[in-house]
């Protein structure tokens, strides 16, 4: 019987927290082996999960050798209602999670920029909160993973709900949760000595400038059109490119290509304490209480 080689630490959100930099620097380490594709999305939308456990091990970490972690960095898994328990069954209850948090408000704008940038959001940023429990209903009812988790900008800044379903089956000490502010993008140095703390490895020698997933917009229209569109050319990669796996390898390197760096402009603190107020405000208390951490959002 073969061996599965199967993720013991996950990166499981919050998505546009940095958690695509972190993987990146992480998987560069000598003792953490990460696939290429970052996001395997396996415990979190059910058509992969159906492939089973062994397809999951096969898939992606099947060139794994004598590494200590193996790792999975899916920030969505944070938001799925069934990735917990699943993820509990499966990988057993000593995984280890790093969880990154980000003022829910900068959170959710970087998202929407996000689907605006690959072509899905056509309203504005305040247009888009209002109808978002509207779109989230409709994907629901046709099982649209996809497009609820593109225009979910409030639902997945519900820190306290989220982790409180983790917390259902896995202890606090399983979890070491990261700032955005104050821990990574202020002392990027000081995160990796918690993440080091957390996982037991030596991680001093580790490039920590690398940045993945800034604000960009496309460089050509048509070539993101053609991306996110059902075209010929699709059908052709799909004959060519058997596995999906490799297909979104390529589709997310042409991406990065078509991409230019895009200066968007920023919240302003007065709306950004109205949103806060406004969506957050008993989530702030509530996950100061779960994590017995005092959060500032307030002041960034």
């Amino acid at each position: 019987m073969v061996k599965m080689n199967l993720p013991n630490l996950l990166i499981i959100g919050a998505a546009k927290s940095a958690t695509t930099s972190l993987y990146n620097i992480l998987s560069s380490h000598k003792d953490i082996f990460a696939p290429a594709f970052k996001e395997p999305h396996f415990f979190n939308i059910d058509d992969n999960f159906s492939n089973g456990i062994d397809w999951y091990s096969q898939t992606y970490f099947n060139k794994k050798k004598n590494q200590k972690y193996i790792l999975d960095g899916t920030p969505t898994y944070l938001y799925s209602l069934k990735a917990a328990e699943r993820i509990y069954k499966n990988l057993g209850s000593d995984v280890q999670f790093i969880v990154v948090l980000r003022n829910p408000v900068d959170r959710a704008y970087s998202h929407y920029l996000h689907t605006k940038r690959d072509g899905f959001e056509e309203l504005s940023f305040l247009e888009a909160l209002e109808v978002e429990q509207k779109r989230l209903n409709h994907a629901r009812k046709s099982n649209d993973v996809l497009s609820e988790l593109r225009f979910s900008y409030v639902s997945q800044g519900m820190y306290s709900n989220m982790l409180s379903a983790y917390l259902k089956f896995f202890s606090i000490n399983n979890f070491l949760i990261l700032d955005f502010d104050t821990d990574i993008k202020d002392n990027f140095k000081k995160s990796l000595e918690k993440i080091a703390n957390f996982i037991n490895i030596d991680l001093k020698n580790l490039d920590g400038k690398k940045h993945s997933n800034k604000s960009s917009v496309a460089r050509f229209s048509f070539v993101r059109n053609i991306l996110i569109s059902q075209s010929w050319i699709r059908k052709v990669m799909k004959i060519i490119f058997y596995s999906a796996q490799t297909r979104q390898i390529i589709k997310n390197k042409i991406r990065h290509l078509n991409e230019k760096d895009f200066a968007f402009k920023p919240l302003s603190k007065k709306l950004k304490k109205e949103l806060l107020d406004k969506y957050f405000a008993n989530q702030e208390i509530d996950l100061e209480n779960l994590i017995d951490k005092k959060i500032k959002w307030h002041n960034h």
